[in-house]
């Protein structure tokens, strides 16, 4: 006689058995992702917001019909998938009729067409006070909807803010100048520290306190100017570590309010330098064509600025003309970056460039000749030999110059440049350099990086040497 079945803890007897998500696996595939895969592009963006991770096997009973319990992963699953395959997905889609938004949010709500400054305001204190999985569940814009964002907000009406009603307390100067060196602390923490959970909520909630000032306080038209300038650095100093941390779409929403802010107060140096970022992320992606766009934006608001800002734009336009495979138009951006920056006088400019130097531009230059390096069949060797130039003074002295996140970032470029050089003894010493910083930094984006280039260089280094670089590495990435 057979014996009877035992009824599993997750199916009592007499329950229906759960029904395989055919929308999740129908996703998965179009993504070309294995449920591991999902994972590893979901535990990312927890460790962005300090949440726990999730294990590699978890998503396999979501395929057998089980669902995350918490509504907030559901909502980050569709973010994550709408990003791999450029269509839209929803978690009501995904797990059916459950509570939660039918469509989800992306980063252009709320800021497209014509905008009042109060609206502005709303909008970006809403984004910056509401719930931190909002920060890596909102949806990137498609393309042609996030251009019409920025064309929007690049035109957003110059406006006085309007203080509060008799009775709210005064922003005076003293408090203002505190705010404005609070900013210039807070981009040295970036870096130091990058984009990670801690310094992201810090800015935020920095942010937040600026936007309260602005809608609740009183204050002289001459230091409204300067919350909205403040408000404006924080904005896009918040978006830079949302990139940092390996959030796109968040990144571009924090940008937009950037820029919203930034004209109001007709700041257009400031303008110009938020299109720029966004040009650098995009060509990080690997979308040069947007790239191009906004650093060819960038470049038409600096027409009337000082020489260090239009240098910054045509550093940006560079980057995206390596991004696209341009090797002469990167030159010719570059050489006239680097002209315009020797005219550059010391503390002339605005105060969120005090990190654009020749040794910055040098290394940004040696990063863009990596990427051509890659795309280049015919001349890999000698470009790759100029990146390792260019990358190396950045990549060994930038620790201990304050500018810890970009020398791991730079390094982790010069390390790619040795490899793919075949320089396997060079790639050793980099990687250790990389192995003795990389606790330092909280970047998420430099740990991602780091992770593709260890997978890389696994087939590549077989010496002992090499086989311990990579083990140290190993054990420097598993540590939080």
């Amino acid at each position: 006689m057979p014996t009877p079945r035992t009824a599993s803890p997750r199916a009592p007897a007499g329950s229906a058995p759960r029904e395989a998500n055919s929308a999740l696996r129908a996703a998965l595939d179009h993504a070309g992702w294995t449920p591991r895969d999902l994972i590893r592009a979901l535990n990312p963006r927890l460790d962005a917001i300090g949440q726990p991770r999730l294990d590699l096997t978890a998503a396999h009973a979501w395929l057998r019909g089980s669902r995350p319990r918490s509504p907030a992963v559901r909502r980050l699953t569709a973010a994550v998938l709408s990003e791999a395959t450029g269509t839209p997905h929803t978690a009501a889609a995904l797990w059916g009729a459950i509570p939660g938004p039918r469509v989800e949010a992306t980063a252009t709500d709320g800021l497209l067409g014509r905008r009042s400054l109060t609206d502005v305001l709303a909008t970006a204190t809403a984004w910056t006070s509401g719930d931190v999985y909002d920060q890596v569940a909102v949806h990137p814009a498609p393309e042609d909807r996030l251009f019409a964002a920025v064309w929007d907000a690049t035109r957003q009406a110059p406006h006085t803010p309007a203080p509060a009603a008799a009775g709210a307390d005064h922003v005076h100067p003293p408090l203002m100048d505190l705010l404005e060196r609070h900013l210039a602390e807070l981009r040295r923490l970036d870096d130091t520290a990058g984009g990670g959970a801690l310094s992201q909520r810090y800015v935020r909630t920095a942010l937040a306190n600026v936007l309260d000032l602005l809608r609740h306080s009183r204050y002289t038209p001459a230091i409204g100017i300067r919350l909205l300038r403040n408000a404006a650095g924080l904005a896009q100093l918040a978006g830079w570590m949302a990139f940092d941390a390996s959030l796109p779409a968040a990144a571009q929403r924090y940008q937009l309010l950037a820029i919203r802010l930034a004209r109001a107060a007709e700041d257009h140096d400031a303008v110009a330098n938020v299109l720029g970022m966004l040009a650098y992320q995009h060509a990080a992606i690997h979308h040069p064509a947007a790239a191009l766009r906004f650093a060819e934006a960038a470049l038409d608001h600096t027409h009337r600025s000082l020489p260090v800002v239009r240098a910054r734009a045509l550093g940006r336009l560079a980057t995206a003309h390596a991004a696209a495979g341009d090797i002469d138009a990167f030159r010719s951006a570059s050489e006239q970056c680097r002209a315009l920056l020797q005219r550059h006088r010391a503390h002339d400019g605005p105060p969120y460039l005090y990190y654009f130097t020749a040794e910055q531009v040098a290394a940004e230059a040696g990063q863009a000749l990596v990427d051509l390096a890659a795309a280049n069949a015919a001349s890999p060797r000698r470009l790759l030999t100029e990146a390792v130039h260019q990358l190396a003074p950045l990549a060994a002295y930038g620790p201990a110059t304050g500018y810890r996140r970009s020398a791991l970032l730079h390094g982790i470029h010069l390390a790619r440049a040795t490899l793919q050089a075949r320089d396997a003894e060079a790639t050793v010493q980099a990687l250790l350099r990389l192995t003795d910083h990389l606790g330092d930094v909280q970047s998420i984006r430099c740990r991602h990086l780091l992770a593709q280039l260890r997978r890389r260089a696994g087939s590549q280094l077989r010496s002992p040497e090499g086989a311990d670089a990579l083990r140290r590495l190993d054990q420097a990435l598993s540590e939080p």
